[in-house]
């Protein structure tokens, strides 16, 4: 492995966060929704296999009146007494 090949991948790897996608891109925010939406919908509220990025979890609360969105397909709670 040649020296610009090492800083091209030591590059790359700081582009990405966990889930090995760039940040922001389409298939990025697809990824933590879903991530997301699972986490949310598991009934035994087990923790995430891999904690979420802070930027993903706003990324994915302002996607969540998207109707494309599975986040913001989960109805809300009724609290009302």
């Amino acid at each position: 492995m040649t020296n610009l090949q090492r800083r091209l991948k030591k590059l790359e790897s700081a582009l990405t966060d966990p889930s090995g996608l760039v940040p922001h891109s389409q298939k990025w925010l697809s990824y933590w929704d879903r991530q997301i939406y699972d986490w949310a919908m598991d009934s035994e509220r087990r923790r995430p296999a891999v904690l979420f990025p802070l930027e993903a979890v706003r990324a994915v609360l302002r996607h969540a009146d998207n109707p494309g969105s599975l986040f913001g397909s989960i109805p809300a709670e009724d609290t009302t007494p």
